[in-house]
């Protein structure tokens, strides 16, 4: 009694725990699991992840695909993976199938499938799709998925959003497996049923996709998003007429259309103000370069300081390396490298390899800076440093680690291996996507011209000149009094002094709209400014923080209750689970009587079943017994039929008893066959008519000069088919070994058993002998064989034929009987 307790006690004490356990894991789950974007509203949520993505996806410069950059952003706010696709059908609809898909939790969520019906099923099946398409990688097995997914709700009948939304997704998944044309066809024909039902949000979004489905830079692309953002305007649809506006950018930015990008970006403010999305620092930023590329280096960091301030939560801060870098880099570009050095290091800050994509560029222009400040020895080691512990991976990361590397080893006078490296950069950049060549390629195109003219390949230096302007319509202004700096060095060294003067000039020209004293006092006065600006807000913060220090005791004092409810919840479980268990030993005591009933009926069933055994064993006893009988006997009438027939002097008496011999051995074979087999109720063809034949080929072919061909299927016959099927092969062999091959011709008799189909079978026996003789005397023992045969066959239910060709060929086709 006591250990019974004892298990009780422990085993409820286990119980108890993993039940807390499961109780703190959600408690944990309600204060992480939360929507971290600051928005309440799926519009805005969708916005901020396609804003987020397309920021990532365009500054990775083709680092990570659209997909991945999509998730990323997701994931980054707590948002579901499923909703940056799925408005044309879900407007924030979920339940628990949808959660495990956004948990990646997908087998779970397929499991719940089958017991779903109607529009629940219909809208698992469309988010199945929806993961599947837009998984990371364009894996045939994900895709293969989705499309079965979605074929279910294409083949209805109705017309209805499921379908519009699957159609939608259909052409998406098109586009993944490279049919692009297929895929234009498929929103064209959604295009068309959108007109048809005047169903003008649909179509602007179908517009919108079948763009995004393009390759950057095709001229459809603008055509199509200038046709969704005049339907999103006149429909009021500022969060996707902002997400069409930002898709027009990236064209403008591809085209190098740099002037039309700033005005645009310029009216996605104005929007994003009016619906109160706050996370402004991407458009800032790209204004901040757009800037720094007209050599405005004011404005630049007017914009740098903007998109820095923009950043107003933990999860915005991830990318702040990308932020930190713009501002190293306006610091760089004015020559206040020590001042670039520290906003690199700054956006070095906890670096790893999941972040690498954020840090990578600022880890570069730190060795970069390094090299320009004279130390040298510095860089290298941190170029190798970094290089061990995050290898280069990507082309991007390869070739600019390369160069960064080129470039140092040129500052240490170690010519051979900047040329390696520079090489290396070049190779790469050589077949790198245009659509991500930024001014970082032409500024290092003309860098190692610069190394080759300073080593007297002047040749080489135009060339690469030439390189770096032919990879982008439009450089930087910083860009192009390097360029034209390099050529009038060039020019000087091959005494060209009229172009060296000219190439002079217009590099100090553009040096000076750069780098003028007006500029770089306004740029002092900025800095200024946003010092003081930082001040009062880290006297703000402070205050802040004290009101946060409030809140952290309040959220403290709740913790606490909601833990003593928990303890209380917990209470009521384990009485809960004890009164369960005291139930349950009830309901045991009750199944073990129920049980020991069972076994007793088992146990006589089991007697049963061992006598019915018995008297199995014995009946096949019995009738294995009987055929031995039987074959004995058979045997004892042949030995006296063969006694009696050497006193027969008649040689047609002595013929009918031999033949009569012949005969009761074929049926003692088989009953031969039964005794010896474990099968006592069929017959195993094969065997038995190679045994026959065997027989009557020794008993009458002396001379060996019949060749027998036997082709016959495994079939199994019971006793009442095998019996006239052997007499009939006898009587067939027999009279074809007699009368088909005279003055000891050689010749050939096939034998062929098969089936003609499930039911029928075929017995044939042919010969190439000298075919039928006149039948017309009845008293001919040929004659009398073939009745017997047909009546034989007749035993059989089956058919008889007779054939002259070439020799006598015998058929007989009957019914196979179930045995």
């Amino acid at each position: 009694m006591e250990h019974k307790l004892f298990n009780i006690i422990s085993l409820n004490f286990t119980i108890a725990r993993k039940a807390l356990s499961v109780l703190l894991f959600c408690w944990l789950n309600v204060y992480s699991q939360y929507n971290k974007s600051g928005y309440t509203d799926i519009a805005r949520q969708r916005l901020l992840v396609h804003i987020t993505s397309d920021y990532l996806h365009t500054i990775s410069q083709g680092q990570i695909d659209k997909d991945s950059a999509v998730r990323a952003s997701s994931r980054l706010y707590n948002l579901s993976i499923l909703i940056p696709y799925n408005e044309t059908y879900n407007n924030g609809t979920t339940n628990p199938a949808i959660k495990l898909l956004e948990q990646d939790k997908v087998n779970q969520a397929k499991n719940v499938l089958p017991n779903l019906k109607g529009e629940n099923r219909f809208l698992l099946l469309l988010e199945l799709s929806n993961y599947f398409i837009f998984k990371t990688g364009t894996q045939k097995a994900d895709l293969d998925q989705a499309e079965k997914y979605l074929e279910e709700i294409l083949q209805q009948k109705k017309w209805d959003k499921w379908k519009m939304g699957a159609m939608m997704l259909k052409a998406n998944l098109l586009n993944q497996r490279g049919s692009s044309d297929e895929s234009q066809k498929l929103y064209s024909e959604i295009e068309k049923r959108c007109n048809q039902s005047e169903n003008n949000l649909d179509l602007a979004r179908a517009f919108l996709e079948a763009g995004k489905a393009l390759q950057y830079g095709n001229p459809q692309r603008l055509v199509y998003f200038q046709k969704a953002l005049s339907i999103f305007q006149n429909l009021k649809e500022k969060e996707k007429e902002i997400e069409t506006l930002s898709q027009i950018n990236i064209e403008y930015f591809i085209a190098r259309r740099f002037d039309d990008s700033q005005k645009l970006i310029y009216k996605i403010l104005q929007l994003q103000k009016e619906i109160k999305y706050h996370h402004n620092q991407y458009a800032f930023d790209v204004l901040s370069y757009l800037s720094y590329r007209k050599g405005d280096l004011v404005k630049a960091l007017y914009y740098s300081n903007k998109s820095i301030e923009s950043i107003q939560s933990k999860e915005d801060s991830i990318f702040k390396g990308l932020f930190f870098l713009r501002r190293g880099q306006l610091y760089q570009h004015s020559k206040k490298n020590q001042e670039a050095l520290f906003w690199y290091t700054k956006a070095l800050e906890n670096k790893t390899q999941e972040t690498k994509l954020y840090w990578y560029k600022a880890f570069l222009s730190k060795a970069w800076v390094l090299n320009e400040l004279h130390r040298n020895n510095e860089a290298l080691t941190l170029l190798k440093k970094t290089a061990s512990e995050f290898p280069p991976v990507t082309d991007f990361e390869k070739m600019h680690f390369a160069f960064i590397l080129g470039g140092t080893y040129e500052k240490l006078k170690k010519v051979d291996l900047a040329e390696k490296n520079y090489s290396i950069f070049q190779n790469i950049a050589q077949n790198y996507p245009l659509q991500y060549v930024h001014d970082e390629f032409p500024a290092a195109f003309f860098q190692i011209a610069s190394f080759y003219q300073n080593i007297g390949k002047n040749d080489k230096a135009r060339q690469l000149l030439k390189n770096g302007i032919s990879h982008t319509f439009e450089i930087g202004v910083a860009e192009k009094s390097q360029y034209y700096y390099n050529l009038f060095k060039i020019d000087s060294t091959e005494k060209k002094y009229n172009d060296a003067i000219k190439n002079l000039v217009l590099s100090q020209k553009y040096k000076d709209s750069a780098f003028n004293k007006e500029q770089q006092k306004k740029f002092a006065e900025l800095l200024i400014k946003y010092e003081a600006d930082k001040k009062d807000k880290n006297i703000k913060l402070l205050h802040t923080q004290n009101q946060l220090q409030l809140i952290k005791s309040r959220e403290t004092e709740r913790e606490k209750n909601i833990l003593l409810i928990g303890s209380l919840l917990l209470i009521v479980i384990m009485c809960l689970l004890l009164y369960s268990y005291i139930i349950k030993q009830k309901n045991n005591r009750k199944l073990e009587a129920s049980q020991r009933e069972l076994d007793q009926k088992n146990n006589f069933l089991e007697s049963l079943n061992h006598e019915q055994q018995k008297l199995l064993k014995e009946k096949e006893w019995l009738i294995k017994e009987v055929h031995h009988r039987v074959k004995n006997n058979l045997q004892m009438v042949t030995s006296l039929l063969n006694s009696q027939s050497t006193y027969l002097k008649d040689s047609d008496a002595k013929m009918a008893v031999k033949d009569s011999l012949r005969r009761m051995q074929a049926v003692s074979m088989i009953h031969q066959k039964l005794y010896h087999d474990d099968n006592i109720s069929t017959i195993a063809m094969p065997q038995y008519i190679d045994e026959l034949v065997h027989y009557l080929h020794e008993s009458f072919d002396n001379e060996n000069q019949i060749v027998f061909k036997k082709n016959i299927e495994a079939i199994n016959l019971n006793i009442s088919q095998a019996i006239p099927l052997g007499l009939i092969v006898t009587e067939s062999v027999v009279n074809a070994i007699k009368y088909a091959f005279l003055e000891k011709q050689n010749g050939t008799i096939e034998i062929s058993l098969f089936y003609e189909d499930k039911d029928n079978i075929i017995l044939k026996i042919a010969d190439n002998g000298i075919g039928l003789p006149d039948f017309t005397n009845k008293a001919d023992p040929n004659s009398f064989g073939l009745n017997l045969i047909k009546g034989l066959s007749k035993q059989l239910k089956g058919s008889f034929s007779i054939e002259n060709n070439n020799g006598v060929h015998i058929i007989i086709k009957f019914t196979h009987l179930n045995n």
